[in-house]
């Protein structure tokens, strides 16, 4: 890449650019989804109400909520996911900076062009949920105490602990990830600049913890909780889904690690490699390797829902040691082309999966909705097959005109038969044999596996079987 000022620049345009063009692209006509509209109807709630639901779920952490609280009352739907547009942009820009202050110019480069394109940082820039955000605060935080290393101007120490604490405020994750990964940098400090933090240490602990005091209750009560699933054996199949996801992937489906993304975690291993000898850059094989050990190893102790996005905190480091390796193979003429074709290589497949996720990698249940509704008459039947499509269908459902006369239920075959006309809503599952007694009228063939179907006047859907498990 260009060492004069004005081809630095001009780069930096071009990937933030790139950044903010993937991040809006089909924002207006994305469709809300599960957690997301969970999200958006408990921060639509009386403040008092929605802390009520944040507290009683225990799963994060309120920041987020309380930005859904302000924003989800001033526009249209989609403006819910500028929030998370505006953290997942700025923070290319921020990881930019850190390879910048922690290796070279090109390295903060090449990391920042890896996440610009990066699928899954792509997917949830766009979510109406804290993860993009708490990526944000990480790496804002990461930042602020850099300037306070080069400045020594006490505001950005200041700015280093609010920030650390606001990670900790969106995603408990991210709060971990973040406050080691800044004590590992002062502690790495030759400089200096950085005693005054380090000998305070203790005490910017205990003002984490007492800022953080409120909400100790409701941590001790999700700790209390039984796990929702049983541990999950870290076999291969377990790898393949993250290592395929975190590189050019989505975390929607289950993928075998393409080419494209073993070259990927081909530089993040030599990123780390390179770190021995590289310091500041520790810090960032700490954050990845670390951190991901830190985050498996609580998942293992208190199982959660199998997802991927759980390592994103740790995850965001991977991308400073592939910014390094590509550096270091960059000063290189000979291995100038080896660059190229890495570039290339990740590139296109991330495009191949972003291309899927702007065509709809999901069901739009907005549409399932509109669909049943200029089909459905008054009188019928209108049935949701499981909590599912209870909480996705039924949000968009009840934004359309009310039909008369209609009957809403979620089926219940230990209760009673269904008897037709009925309009049968499926999705997050295959259809049982059950369902298959009212004909398919249409399908949204996506992850979710949307369907609807139609039990005409008279007929009977047996009872012994659910239609739709969740």
């Amino acid at each position: 890449m260009n060492r004069s000022p004005i081809g630095r620049l001009a780069a930096t345009i071009v990937i933030l650019l790139l950044a903010t063009l993937l991040r809006f692209g089909h924002l207006q006509h994305r469709s809300l989804d599960n957690d997301e509209i969970a999200e958006a109807r408990w921060s639509s709630l009386p403040f008092s109400e929605m802390m009520e639901e944040v507290r009683r779920d225990v799963v994060h952490p309120p920041a987020d909520y309380l930005v859904q609280f302000v924003v989800g009352r001033i526009g249209p739907e989609w403006v819910r996911s500028l929030p998370s547009v505006a953290a997942g942009i700025a923070s290319v820009g921020l990881l930019l900076f850190l390879g910048t202050s922690w290796v070279s110019w090109r390295a903060g480069a090449f990391a920042a062009l890896l996440l610009a394109v990066s699928p899954m940082h792509v997917f949830y820039s766009q979510e109406v949920r804290p993860y993009a955000s708490a990526l944000f605060w990480i790496l804002a935080s990461l930042a602020a105490l850099e300037r306070f290393a080069t400045t020594g101007r006490l505001r950005w120490a200041a700015g280093w602990f609010a920030l650390v604490f606001a990670a900790g405020g969106t995603l408990y994750f991210a709060g971990m990830i973040a406050a080691s990964g800044g004590i590992v940098r002062i502690l790495l400090d030759r400089s200096g600049r950085l005693d005054g933090l380090k000998r305070r240490l203790p005490l910017l602990i205990a003002g984490w913890a007492i800022l953080y005091s409120p909400w100790f209750a409701v941590i001790r009560a999700a700790a209390g909780r039984p796990s929702p699933v049983a541990r999950q054996a870290m076999n291969w199949e377990w790898w393949t889904w993250r290592l395929q996801s975190l590189a050019v992937g989505s975390d929607r489906t289950w993928e075998p690690v393409s080419l494209a993304s073993w070259i990927f975690w081909g530089c993040v291993a030599i990123g780390a490699i390179l770190s021995t000898r590289l310091r500041l850059l520790r810090v960032a094989a700490f954050l990845f390797l670390a951190g991901t050990a830190m985050v498996i190893f609580l998942l293992q102790l208190h199982p959660h829902y199998p997802t991927v996005r759980y390592l994103m905190p740790s995850w965001i480091g991977a991308f400073l040691l592939a910014g390094a390796a590509l550096d270091w193979c960059s000063r290189r003429w000979m291995s100038v082309p080896l660059v190229v074709a890495v570039l290339a290589f990740v590139i296109g497949g991330s495009a191949i999966k972003l291309d899927e996720y702007y065509r709809g990698d999901r069901s739009d249940w907005r549409e399932v909705a509109v669909y049943v509704h200029d089909r459905i008459r008054p009188g019928d039947t209108l049935v949701a097959a499981n909590p599912w499509v209870s909480r996705n269908f039924g949000y968009y459902w009840h934004q359309l005109p009310p039909v008369p006369d209609l009957t809403i239920k979620r089926y219940a075959p230990d209760r009673v038969d269904l008897v037709g006309p009925a309009w049968i809503v499926t999705g997050g599952c295959f259809p049982r044999e059950a369902a298959r007694a009212a004909p398919l009228m249409k399908q949204f063939p996506r992850s979710e596996l949307a369907e609807v179907r139609y039990l005409r006047p008279q007929r009977r859907m047996p009872a012994h079987e659910e239609l739709c498990p969740e």
